[in-house]
C-alpha cells in the first residue's frame, strides 16, 4: 500500500502524546517489535491492516494515518480542557513502566467504546483520549499514577458521568481513586450546598462558634414521644441540632412519621422556650428515592428544617436528587454518620469533594483526636476541602491534586463523635469555629440526664470559646478553663468529675456499665419530666456515674476485702 512519507513520524509523535511505548504498542496491535522498529525507522511499508490496527491503539484515524493530517494533540495541557486523577496501586509486583503499560491498554479499551471503532466499516472523527501523565513509586509494591481525562467526554453536573470515567481505569487493574482535578468550568455546573456554613449560621443567627449537635439514642426501645422528649430535653440544655442516628431510618415502635412529628415539637417547643434557633436533623434515608423524597416533603409540611442521609448507602445519584429536593424545600442537608466519607475505592478527600459538589450542607468526618499526627493532618485536608475556596495539592494530607471551587458554598464539617467536655478544648484548638461538635454521648451519659449534659457541654465551649478570644492557648490552659467554668455550673462540675480527663468514647463498650448507666438516665428522665415539656430537673434523682465499671483509662474496680494495714497496697493515700 502507498502511506504518507510522514507516517514514521506522525507514529512517533502519536506514541509520545499517548504515553504508550514502542514494544506496549506492538503487543496491543499484534505486531513483532522488530516489525514496529521497522516501521517507525522507515525501513518498510506497512500494510493495511497493520496501520488499521496501529490506529485503533493510538486512537487516531486512518486519515491522520494515510494521507498525512496532523496528528492530534491528544495531551490535555490546561485545567480548561481536562480532568486530572490520581490513582493508587497497592500489593503489585508490576515495574512503574507495566503499571503505565496496563493503565494505557484498560484507558484505549475504554476509548475505543468511545471512538466507535468497528474496524474499516466506519470510523468516527478524531477525538482526545486519556492519557497516563505519570507513575511514582512510593513504596514497596505501591505506586500512583496520575491520567488525563478529556472534559468533553462528561455530561454538565454529573456525578454519575464522572464516577463512571474514573472507574474505567479501575477495571482489572486493583487501583483506586484518590483525588481529581476538576475544569472549573465544570464545577460551575454544580449547584454546591444550598445554605452552606454562612447561609445556616445566617439562618440561625449564630455566629462566632462551633455549633454542637447530639445524637439520640437508643434506637430501639422508645416510643416516639420518648424519642422526642429526648431530642427536647438536649435542645433545651444547649445542643443547636440534635439528629436521628445513620442506622434508624423506620423501625417497629419508631416509626419515621410519628418519630418526625415529635421530634418537630420537640424543636419547636425548644425554640420557644430558649428564644434561640433550634433544629433537628431527621434521617429520611430509604429503600427508593421515591421514598426518601416522599419523607422530605413530610419534613417541610411538619416544619422540620434539615434532614440528613447515609449518602455511603445510597449512592451520589440518589444523593443529587435528595439535594434538589432540600433546595427547593430550603431545608439543611446533612451527610451523617460514620460511613459519610468511607469507602475502599474512593479517596476520603475526593468523596469530601464530591459531597461538596453534589449539595451536601454538613458531612460527617473523624475525629482530629483519633489516631497520630498522620490522622491530625488527614482530618485538616479534609477541612480544606470542604471550607476553603480552592486549596492547593497537599499529598501528606491526602490532597494529591489541587481545586478551585468556583465560588460554591463551603459545606460544615461535623466532626464526632462522642466527645467529651475534657476533649473541648483540643477539639476547638484543631478544628476552629465552622464546625460541628457531636457530643451526643457526653450528654446522654451524663449522671443528671440530657438537659444537664447538654448544660455542661454548652458551658465548656463557651467558656473555652470566650478564654480563647481573650488570648489564651487552649491545648495549655483548656483545663484550667474548665475547672474555672465548672465552680458556676454544677452541670460541667459533675460532667468534669463523670468523665475521666482525656478519656473518650469512641467505641467503647462498657457491657453492662455503660450501657445500663445509658439506659437508667433515659428512664430516670422520662419518669421525671412526665410528659410535658419542663425546663426543670428535679434535685431528687440521685447521679449515675456512666463510667462506673469501666472507661478507656480505668478499669473496673472490684469489690475488696478490708485491707490489711500490715500488706503493702496501691490504693491512693
Amino acid at each position: 500500500m502507498t502511506s504518507s512519507p510522514n507516517l514514521p513520524t506522525l507514529l512517533k509523535h502519536a506514541l509520545q502524546a499517548q504515553g504508550v511505548s514502542p514494544s506496549a504498542a506492538a503487543r496491543l496491535a499484534g505486531l513483532s517489535p522488530a516489525a514496529l522498529s521497522r516501521i517507525l525507522n522507515g525501513h518498510t511499508q506497512p500494510s493495511f491492516a497493520n496501520v488499521q490496527k496501529l490506529a485503533q491503539v493510538l486512537g487516531l484515524s486512518l486519515d491522520a494515518l494515510l494521507h498525512g493530517t496532523p496528528a492530534p494533540d491528544t495531551t490535555p495541557t490546561t485545567a480548561q480542557d481536562a480532568i486530572t486523577a490520581t490513582y493508587s496501586l497497592e500489593h503489585t509486583d508490576l515495574s512503574a513502566k507495566q503499571v503505565a503499560d496496563v493503565l494505557c491498554k484498560v484507558l484505549l479499551d475504554g476509548a475505543n467504546d468511545v471512538q466507535g471503532m468497528t474496524g474499516a466499516r466506519w470510523n468516527a472523527p478524531t477525538l482526545a483520549m486519556p492519557t497516563v501523565i505519570e507513575v511514582q513509586q512510593v513504596g514497596t509494591g505501591r505506586f500512583t499514577a496520575t491520567v488525563s481525562f478529556p472534559l468533553g467526554w462528561l455530561e454538565s453536573g454529573s456525578l454519575t458521568g464522572l464516577l463512571s470515567l474514573l472507574g474505567s481505569a479501575m477495571l482489572g487493574t486493583g487501583a483506586h481513586v484518590q483525588d481529581v482535578t476538576l475544569p472549573t468550568g465544570f464545577v460551575r455546573t454544580f449547584a454546591g450546598p444550598a445554605l452552606g456554613i454562612m447561609g445556616w449560621r445566617d439562618t440561625a443567627n449564630k455566629h462566632g462558634r462551633p455549633l454542637l449537635c447530639a445524637t439520640i439514642r437508643p434506637m430501639h426501645g422508645l416510643s416516639p414521644k420518648q424519642y422526642g422528649r429526648f431530642a427536647y430535653e438536649a435542645l433545651l440544655g444547649g445542643a443547636d441540632f440534635t439528629a436521628d442516628p445513620t442506622m434508624l431510618h423506620s423501625v417497629p415502635g419508631l416509626s419515621w412519621r410519628e418519630r418526625f412529628r415529635y421530634v418537630a415539637e420537640a424543636a419547636a417547643a425548644a425554640t420557644r422556650e430558649t428564644n434561640e434557633f433550634k433544629a433537628h436533623m431527621v434521617n429520611v434515608t430509604a429503600d427508593s428515592t421515591e421514598a426518601m423524597l416522599e419523607r422530605i416533603a413530610w419534613a417541610r409540611e411538619v416544619d422540620l428544617s434539615a434532614v440528613l442521609v447515609d449518602s455511603a448507602a445510597i449512592g451520589f445519584t440518589a444523593f443529587a436528587s435528595v439535594a434538589k429536593a432540600c433546595e427547593k424545600h430550603d431545608m439543611l442537608l446533612c451527610a451523617m454518620g460514620g460511613r459519610a466519607l468511607a469507602g475502599p475505592q474512593l479517596g476520603d478527600a475526593l468523596q469530601a469533594k464530591l459531597l461538596r459538589l453534589a449539595g451536601a450542607d454538613v458531612i460527617s468526618l473523624g475525629s482530629p483526636l483519633r489516631g497520630n499526627v498522620a490522622n491530625r493532618r488527614h482530618v485538616q485536608g479534609l477541612l480544606e476541602v470542604l471550607r476553603q475556596p480552592q486549596h492547593p495539592a497537599q499529598p501528606d494530607a491526602g490532597l494529591f491534586q489541587p481545586q478551585d471551587f468556583a465560588g460554591l458554598n463551603a459545606s460544615f464539617p461535623a466532626v464526632g463523635g462522642n466527645h467529651n467536655v475534657w476533649q473541648f478544648p483540643r477539639v476547638l484548638d484543631a478544628m476552629g469555629d465552622d464546625t460541628i461538635i457531636q457530643c451526643g454521648g457526653a450528654m446522654a451519659a451524663h449522671p443528671w440526664g440530657w438537659q444537664a449534659g447538654a448544660v455542661a457541654c454548652r458551658t465548656a465551649l463557651e467558656a473555652l470559646v470566650q478564654a480563647r478570644n481573650e488570648g489564651k492557648t487552649l491545648s495549655v490552659e483548656g483545663r484550667a478553663v474548665l475547672q474555672q467554668a465548672a465552680k458556676y455550673a454544677p452541670e460541667l462540675k459533675e460532667a468534669l468529675a463523670a468523665f475521666e480527663e482525656g478519656a473518650a468514647l469512641f467505641g467503647v463498650v462498657g457491657g453492662a456499665g455503660l450501657g445500663a448507666s445509658v439506659q437508667a438516665n433515659h428512664r430516670a428522665s422520662v419518669q421525671l419530666h412526665g410528659l410535658n415539656p419542663s425546663p426543670v430537673i428535679a434535685p431528687t434523682i440521685a447521679p449515675v456515674s456512666p463510667f462506673g465499671q469501666v472507661t478507656p483509662f480505668k478499669k473496673p474496680t472490684p469489690s475488696k476485702p478490708p485491707i490489711n494495714p500490715q500488706e503493702p497496697t496501691d490504693e491512693p493515700v
